[in-house]
């Protein structure tokens, strides 16, 4: 079986991994334009936190994050977590929607408590909040751990950009595509859209928790990770703009001040700007079959900001679609 994955962020990456446990014997090819440490993903503040992706269902939402949960769970408390760099932290969420999807109830292992007043005087926008313990993924290893491991196990990889599908069609029996943004183009589909976030890395070693506001469509986050403190965000729909803006720097700054005034006293190493890849909702599914080509193809693409937090789950998925086609397949031939 020669299988095809576009895309080598956190999402096409995972989908190879996890392939490759099931089908260890198949032949796989990464096809991307880009790779680690120059993905999206790469960027990303990269905690793990559920939150609505557009109207993806919530029941999928749980599923994925779910398995996502217990993955980063498992390597967490594993010697592999030194050199993935996933690292369990606790902190501080808060928001200004009462109805927003409380994180315990996502998982019931998950230590959290709503906080207390004195702790709410740091989120003077927010009407509530939380603090509980996640996971913080460090992607720019996270991304090399799972190439590593992917290559070590026969995976081959081609640095090419993908103007149409029907280009592997002849080459494969079935494609995942897990191009993000690039689906916009790739599959003309309109549904897709940029959500740009801007990031300033600092150093500030004494922070050992996060702090995380969703006000409105206003994002402040504070994430201590293993190398640096990243500071965020910024979640522009529609922007496609790829360069730092001093005046997106300086307020993302200023909110975080706001919460922990001692980032005044940080180093700063470096900004970061990407593009996030939106859509009205996640795309995970097989396309019909083709009477053109016998090559079968996958989607999974449009997670938004959530791609770490669902990534796990997410390629569990597209194996599971893998096996209904196997199964095709077989039942074809009794």
């Amino acid at each position: 079986m020669k299988i095809c994955v576009i895309g080598a962020g956190v999402i096409g990456m995972s989908s190879a991994v996890r392939i490759q446990d099931r089908y260890p014997s198949a032949d796989i090819t990464i096809i991307a334009d880009m790779f680690s440490p120059n993905t999206t993903s790469d960027g990303a503040g990269a905690i793990f936190e559920v939150y609505a992706v557009g109207n993806t269902p919530v029941d999928l939402l749980e599923k994925w994050g779910k398995e996502t949960w217990d993955h980063l769970k498992n390597l967490t408390f594993s010697v592999e977590a030194a050199s993935a760099r996933v690292q369990q932290v606790s902190g501080y969420w808060a928001t200004d929607c009462l109805d927003e999807y409380s994180q315990v109830n996502i998982h019931g292992d998950v230590s959290s408590r709503v906080l207390t007043k004195e702790e709410m005087k740091l989120f003077p926008k927010a009407r509530w909040g939380q603090f509980f313990t996640s996971y913080l993924v460090d992607c720019t290893s996270y991304l090399p751990w799972l190439m590593k491991r992917y290559t070590d196990r026969g995976g081959k990889i081609i640095n090419r950009t993908i103007q149409t599908l029907n280009e592997l069609y002849p080459l494969y029996d079935i494609i995942i595509n897990c191009s993000g943004l690039r689906s916009y183009q790739l599959l003309d589909d309109k549904d897709v859209f940029p959500i740009r976030g801007e990031t300033i890395r600092v150093h500030a070693p004494w922070i050992k928790h996060f702090y995380s506001q969703d006000i409105g469509d206003e994002v402040t986050y504070i994430l201590p990770g293993s190398k640096n403190v990243v500071l965020g965000g910024t979640y522009q729909k529609d922007n496609w703009n790829i360069y730092s803006h001093r005046e997106d720097r300086l307020a993302l700054f200023e909110r975080c001040c706001q919460i922990l005034p001692s980032l005044k006293m940080a180093t700063v190493d470096h900004s970061w700007v990407g593009l996030r890849p939106g859509r009205k909702s996640i795309r995970l599914e097989l396309e019909p079959a083709s009477q053109h080509t016998k090559c079968r193809v996958i989607h999974n693409y449009g997670h938004g900001g959530g791609g770490i937090t669902l990534h796990w789950g997410c390629a569990q998925t597209v194996v599971d679609l893998i096996q209904d086609i196997d199964n095709t397949t077989v039942n074809s031939k009794l």
